[in-house]
Protein backbone atom coordinates (compact mmCIF):
# COMPACT_ATOMS: atom_id res chain seq x y z
CA UNK A 1 0.00 0.00 0.00
CA UNK A 2 2.80 2.37 0.94
CA UNK A 3 4.57 1.51 -2.32
CA UNK A 4 1.48 2.41 -4.33
CA UNK A 5 1.09 5.69 -2.46
CA UNK A 6 4.76 6.45 -3.05
CA UNK A 7 4.42 5.73 -6.75
CA UNK A 8 1.31 7.91 -6.95
CA UNK A 9 3.07 10.74 -5.15
CA UNK A 10 6.00 10.40 -7.53
CA UNK A 11 3.66 10.57 -10.53
CA UNK A 12 1.95 13.64 -9.12
CA UNK A 13 5.31 15.29 -8.53
CA UNK A 14 6.47 14.47 -12.05
CA UNK A 15 3.21 15.82 -13.44
CA UNK A 16 3.61 19.05 -11.49
CA UNK A 17 7.20 19.42 -12.67
CA UNK A 18 6.15 18.83 -16.27
CA UNK A 19 3.36 21.41 -15.95
CA UNK A 20 5.75 24.00 -14.50
CA UNK A 21 8.30 23.23 -17.19
CA UNK A 22 5.70 23.58 -19.94
CA UNK A 23 4.49 26.88 -18.45
CA UNK A 24 8.04 28.26 -18.32
CA UNK A 25 8.74 27.06 -21.86
CA UNK A 26 5.55 28.71 -23.18
CA UNK A 27 6.36 31.94 -21.38
CA UNK A 28 9.86 32.10 -22.82
CA UNK A 29 8.79 31.18 -26.36
CA UNK A 30 5.94 33.70 -26.17
CA UNK A 31 8.46 36.37 -25.19
CA UNK A 32 10.62 35.36 -28.17
CA UNK A 33 7.58 35.55 -30.46
CA UNK A 34 6.73 39.02 -29.15
CA UNK A 35 10.30 40.24 -29.70
CA UNK A 36 10.30 38.80 -33.21
CA UNK A 37 6.95 40.49 -33.99
CA UNK A 38 8.17 43.83 -32.65
CA UNK A 39 11.35 43.63 -34.73
CA UNK A 40 9.36 42.71 -37.84
CA UNK A 41 7.01 45.69 -37.46
CA UNK A 42 9.80 48.19 -36.74
CA UNK A 43 11.99 46.92 -39.60
CA UNK A 44 9.05 47.16 -42.02
CA UNK A 45 8.17 50.65 -40.80
CA UNK A 46 11.76 51.80 -41.32
CA UNK A 47 11.66 50.51 -44.91
CA UNK A 48 8.39 52.35 -45.58
CA UNK A 49 9.79 55.58 -44.16
CA UNK A 50 12.77 55.24 -46.49
CA UNK A 51 10.52 54.66 -49.51
CA UNK A 52 8.12 57.47 -48.64
CA UNK A 53 10.83 60.02 -47.83
CA UNK A 54 10.46 63.20 -49.87
CA UNK A 55 11.66 66.81 -49.77
CA UNK A 56 8.04 67.90 -50.21
CA UNK A 57 4.51 66.68 -50.78
CA UNK A 58 2.06 68.24 -53.23
CA UNK A 59 -1.72 68.00 -53.34
CA UNK A 60 -4.65 69.75 -54.99
CA UNK A 61 -7.96 70.77 -53.46
CA UNK A 62 -10.83 71.50 -55.83
CA UNK A 63 -14.05 73.22 -54.78
CA UNK A 64 -16.75 71.13 -56.47
CA UNK A 65 -19.82 72.79 -54.98
CA UNK A 66 -21.00 75.46 -52.56
CA UNK A 67 -24.39 74.59 -51.08
CA UNK A 68 -26.43 74.88 -47.90
CA UNK A 69 -27.41 72.16 -45.46
CA UNK A 70 -31.10 71.43 -46.10
CA UNK A 71 -31.87 71.19 -42.38
CA UNK A 72 -29.82 73.99 -40.80
CA UNK A 73 -29.41 76.27 -43.78
CA UNK A 74 -25.70 76.58 -42.94
CA UNK A 75 -23.23 76.89 -45.85
CA UNK A 76 -21.32 73.78 -46.94
CA UNK A 77 -18.41 73.08 -49.28
CA UNK A 78 -17.90 69.93 -51.34
CA UNK A 79 -14.18 69.47 -51.95
CA UNK A 80 -11.99 66.94 -53.73
CA UNK A 81 -8.51 66.40 -52.27
CA UNK A 82 -5.84 64.67 -54.40
CA UNK A 83 -2.33 63.99 -53.15
CA UNK A 84 0.38 63.13 -55.69
CA UNK A 85 3.16 60.60 -55.41
CA UNK A 86 6.40 62.52 -54.69
CA UNK A 87 7.93 63.96 -57.84
CA UNK A 88 5.04 62.89 -60.08
CA UNK A 89 1.62 63.98 -61.25
CA UNK A 90 0.12 60.61 -60.33
CA UNK A 91 -2.51 60.76 -57.57
CA UNK A 92 -1.66 58.49 -54.65
CA UNK A 93 -4.73 59.46 -52.62
CA UNK A 94 -8.04 61.04 -53.58
CA UNK A 95 -10.92 61.98 -51.28
CA UNK A 96 -14.17 63.87 -51.77
CA UNK A 97 -15.70 65.45 -48.69
CA UNK A 98 -18.34 67.93 -47.56
CA UNK A 99 -17.29 70.41 -44.89
CA UNK A 100 -19.41 72.98 -43.04
CA UNK A 101 -18.65 76.64 -43.60
CA UNK A 102 -17.28 78.95 -46.27
CA UNK A 103 -13.56 78.57 -45.58
CA UNK A 104 -11.58 75.32 -45.50
CA UNK A 105 -8.40 74.45 -43.66
CA UNK A 106 -5.71 71.87 -44.43
CA UNK A 107 -3.20 70.98 -41.76
CA UNK A 108 -0.10 68.82 -41.98
CA UNK A 109 2.77 67.46 -39.93
CA UNK A 110 6.50 67.26 -40.41
CA UNK A 111 7.78 64.89 -37.75
CA UNK A 112 11.46 64.23 -37.12
CA UNK A 113 12.59 61.22 -35.11
CA UNK A 114 15.59 62.42 -33.12
CA UNK A 115 15.77 59.30 -31.00
CA UNK A 116 14.20 55.89 -31.24
CA UNK A 117 10.42 55.81 -31.10
CA UNK A 118 10.37 52.45 -29.36
CA UNK A 119 12.81 50.51 -27.24
CA UNK A 120 12.94 47.61 -29.71
CA UNK A 121 14.53 49.49 -32.59
CA UNK A 122 16.86 52.37 -33.28
CA UNK A 123 16.39 52.60 -37.05
CA UNK A 124 13.76 55.38 -36.98
CA UNK A 125 16.25 57.84 -35.50
CA UNK A 126 17.15 60.58 -37.95
CA UNK A 127 14.18 59.93 -40.24
CA UNK A 128 11.47 62.46 -41.07
CA UNK A 129 7.84 61.90 -41.89
CA UNK A 130 5.74 64.35 -43.92
CA UNK A 131 2.01 63.95 -44.38
CA UNK A 132 -1.18 65.90 -44.81
CA UNK A 133 -3.23 65.36 -41.69
CA UNK A 134 -6.82 66.57 -42.14
CA UNK A 135 -9.19 69.06 -43.74
CA UNK A 136 -11.92 70.94 -41.88
CA UNK A 137 -14.31 73.83 -42.34
CA UNK A 138 -14.47 77.10 -40.44
CA UNK A 139 -17.71 75.97 -38.78
CA UNK A 140 -16.34 72.81 -37.19
CA UNK A 141 -13.64 71.82 -34.73
CA UNK A 142 -10.36 70.57 -36.23
CA UNK A 143 -10.81 67.24 -34.42
CA UNK A 144 -14.07 66.77 -36.33
CA UNK A 145 -12.35 67.25 -39.68
CA UNK A 146 -11.71 64.65 -42.38
CA UNK A 147 -8.40 62.76 -42.06
CA UNK A 148 -6.30 62.93 -45.22
CA UNK A 149 -4.38 59.73 -44.54
CA UNK A 150 -7.08 57.23 -43.53
CA UNK A 151 -7.84 55.10 -46.52
CA UNK A 152 -7.47 51.40 -47.05
CA UNK A 153 -9.23 50.31 -50.21
CA UNK A 154 -8.17 46.71 -49.71
CA UNK A 155 -9.78 46.19 -46.32
CA UNK A 156 -11.99 49.18 -45.65
CA UNK A 157 -10.12 49.59 -42.37
CA UNK A 158 -10.30 53.05 -40.83
CA UNK A 159 -7.67 53.69 -38.20
CA UNK A 160 -4.85 56.04 -37.27
CA UNK A 161 -2.18 54.42 -39.44
CA UNK A 162 -1.25 56.30 -42.65
CA UNK A 163 -1.71 53.96 -45.60
CA UNK A 164 1.78 54.28 -46.98
CA UNK A 165 3.23 53.28 -43.60
CA UNK A 166 0.88 50.39 -42.83
CA UNK A 167 2.88 47.20 -42.24
CA UNK A 168 -0.02 44.74 -42.34
CA UNK A 169 -3.40 45.07 -44.04
CA UNK A 170 -4.87 44.06 -40.70
CA UNK A 171 -2.50 45.72 -38.22
CA UNK A 172 -1.25 43.66 -35.30
CA UNK A 173 -1.81 44.81 -31.74
CA UNK A 174 1.81 45.89 -31.54
CA UNK A 175 1.59 47.98 -34.73
CA UNK A 176 -1.48 49.71 -33.30
CA UNK A 177 0.43 50.39 -30.06
CA UNK A 178 3.30 51.99 -31.99
CA UNK A 179 0.95 54.40 -33.76
CA UNK A 180 -1.06 55.08 -30.63
CA UNK A 181 2.18 56.16 -29.00
CA UNK A 182 3.12 58.18 -32.07
CA UNK A 183 -0.15 60.15 -32.03
CA UNK A 184 0.28 60.85 -28.33
CA UNK A 185 3.64 62.43 -29.15
CA UNK A 186 2.26 64.29 -32.20
CA UNK A 187 -0.42 65.90 -30.02
CA UNK A 188 1.79 66.61 -27.01
CA UNK A 189 5.03 68.50 -27.83
CA UNK A 190 6.26 68.09 -24.25
CA UNK A 191 6.06 64.30 -24.34
CA UNK A 192 7.41 64.31 -27.89
CA UNK A 193 10.52 66.23 -26.81
CA UNK A 194 11.18 63.79 -23.98
CA UNK A 195 10.89 60.93 -26.47
CA UNK A 196 13.26 62.56 -28.93
CA UNK A 197 10.61 63.44 -31.52
CA UNK A 198 10.34 66.96 -32.91
CA UNK A 199 7.07 68.07 -34.48
CA UNK A 200 8.49 70.74 -36.75
CA UNK A 201 5.24 71.68 -38.45
CA UNK A 202 1.72 71.38 -37.17
CA UNK A 203 0.02 74.44 -38.60
CA UNK A 204 -2.89 74.81 -41.01
CA UNK A 205 -3.38 76.89 -44.13
CA UNK A 206 -6.83 78.10 -45.11
CA UNK A 207 -8.74 80.08 -47.70
CA UNK A 208 -12.26 81.04 -48.64
CA UNK A 209 -13.75 78.48 -51.01
CA UNK A 210 -14.51 79.67 -54.56
CA UNK A 211 -16.64 77.35 -56.69
CA UNK A 212 -14.61 75.62 -59.41
CA UNK A 213 -11.26 76.85 -58.07
CA UNK A 214 -8.33 74.45 -57.64
CA UNK A 215 -5.74 75.14 -54.94
CA UNK A 216 -2.22 73.71 -54.80
CA UNK A 217 -1.14 72.65 -51.32
CA UNK A 218 2.58 72.11 -50.76
CA UNK A 219 4.26 70.67 -47.66
CA UNK A 220 8.02 71.07 -47.38
CA UNK A 221 10.34 69.94 -44.60
CA UNK A 222 12.24 73.21 -44.89
CA UNK A 223 9.54 75.73 -45.81
CA UNK A 224 6.44 74.35 -44.13
CA UNK A 225 2.93 74.45 -45.56
CA UNK A 226 1.53 76.69 -48.32
CA UNK A 227 -1.68 77.01 -50.33
CA UNK A 228 -1.95 78.90 -53.64
CA UNK A 229 -4.66 78.94 -56.35
CA UNK A 230 -4.17 77.13 -59.65
CA UNK A 231 -6.19 77.72 -62.81
CA UNK A 232 -9.86 76.92 -62.10
CA UNK A 233 -11.42 73.60 -63.06
CA UNK A 234 -8.93 70.78 -63.47
CA UNK A 235 -6.36 69.25 -61.19
CA UNK A 236 -2.91 68.30 -62.44
CA UNK A 237 -3.14 65.64 -65.13
CA UNK A 238 -6.94 65.81 -65.20
CA UNK A 239 -9.43 67.18 -67.70
CA UNK A 240 -12.02 69.66 -66.40
CA UNK A 241 -14.56 67.84 -64.22
CA UNK A 242 -18.16 68.18 -65.35
CA UNK A 243 -19.26 67.50 -61.75
CA UNK A 244 -18.08 70.94 -60.66
CA UNK A 245 -21.26 72.96 -60.16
Amino acid sequence: MKAKLGALAMLLLLGALLAVGFFLYERETEKDRQIAEQKRVIDALEMRLDRSWAEELVADVRVDALTRDPDSGQPEMTLTFAQYAPGTETPSLRKTMTLPGEEFYVDALVVQFQRKLVEEGDGLRGKSLLFFRRAFGDRQKPLDGVPLYRQSAATGVSDDIPDGLRVDLEPSEYERQVWSRFWTYANDPGKAALAGIRVAQGEAVHTRAVRGQVYKVTLSASHGLSLVPRLPGAMVGETPDASVR
